[in-house]
């Protein structure tokens, strides 16, 4: 029943936010025709180079969840040519991993920031020593049962496969709101930047595990992602973020990167957002953070490749605020 209630909840927030769909903010030039999304991302695609055989690490974020389905996973990789050379679980509610693989090296740090902050402080402090991939999974990434993320989930061999032709894959498939629109990863910037989640349900907390501070509050001190991000980035890499028009966004916390993306940023920047995760168990940067990965991840689109997409109507309300739509209808 529990299932079935969120499920509901989710298709309503998700088709609200839909239904907030804004005028397109570009006009195409004169006798453009507005592509659908999927056929802008195949032109994209093509002639794209095609990077196989890398080894990977795995970095698992844990804090409940049974880890059982970690293996199998590292098994499809493996058949796939992607072998993993190193998982690494980090443990923050207090619990023993189950179902951890044989050989995986296990962190234990305090109930900060979630799997936004383990990955950044990983990124900070591995920069110097990367493999070729690496993937970074929450644990509950395979235990959506039937709710309404299962339908959206994409396993470590889809995201591997993503990666030989694209340096940065999501976990989870952009939302499908029936009527009220389909989205897709790309997000108008001037629309994102502005977003806020002022709210946030109390039983998605874990600040009574792992040591988590009781008394911090659940909102930044900064008032929209925009805002956060230029307090934390160095100005070089704020800057360069700023001027594209359009952002992937990978929503879920569960996705994979080559390491020539991941070099793009700093250590210093890593280090710096993973201080500023570090302020409380139940966070609002996080939900910030979860936003940014892609576009930090990726590099920019083409001027052209940005301007087709903007022609696609954009989401005003979160929790999409900024998704451009695929489709409509």
């Amino acid at each position: 029943v529990r299932q079935k209630s969120m499920e509901r909840f989710h298709q309503s927030m998700c088709s609200k936010s839909m239904e907030s769909a804004i005028r397109p903010s570009s006009t195409l030039p004169r006798g453009g025709t507005c592509r659908p999304v999927a056929a802008i991302e195949a032109g994209m695609l093509a002639g794209a180079e095609i990077v196989t055989g890398s080894d990977a690490e795995i970095v698992a974020s844990h804090c409940t969840k049974d880890l059982s389905w970690l293996q199998p996973s590292i098994d499809s990789l493996e058949i796939l040519g992607t072998k993993v050379i190193d998982v690494h679980i980090y443990s923050k509610c207090g619990l023993a991993p189950i179902g951890a693989p044989a050989g995986a090296h296990l962190h234990t740090l305090p109930n900060l920031g979630r799997n936004d902050q383990v990955y950044a402080e990983y990124l900070a402090t591995r920069h110097h020593s990367l493999p070729g991939q690496v993937f970074f999974l929450k644990d509950s990434s395979f235990h959506y049962g039937g709710h309404d993320f299962k339908k959206y989930e994409r396993s470590a061999v889809q995201m591997a496969q993503e990666l030989r032709t694209r340096g940065f894959s999501c976990g989870r498939a952009p939302p499908h709101c029936g009527p009220a629109g389909n989205g897709s990863q790309w997000h108008e910037r001037a629309v994102l930047e502005a977003f806020v989640l002022r709210n946030y349900k109390e039983k998605h907390t874990q600040r009574l595990r792992g040591g988590a501070p009781v008394n911090a509050t659940f909102n930044s001190p900064t008032q929209s992602i925009g805002a956060w991000l230029a307090s934390v980035l160095s100005q070089p890499t704020y800057s360069e973020l700023r001027a594209r028009e359009v952002w992937p966004v990978c929503y879920g916390g569960s996705f994979a990167a080559r390491r020539e993306q991941i070099l793009r940023v700093s250590a210093a920047d890593w280090a710096a957002l993973a201080k500023s995760l570090s302020r409380a168990d139940n966070l609002e940067e996080g939900h910030y953070m979860e936003r940014s990965w892609a576009a930090l991840l990726s590099p920019p689109l083409p001027t052209n490749v940005a301007r087709q997409l903007l022609c696609h109507p954009a989401v005003k309300k979160a929790p999409y605020s900024g998704m451009l739509l695929a489709t409509v209808g």
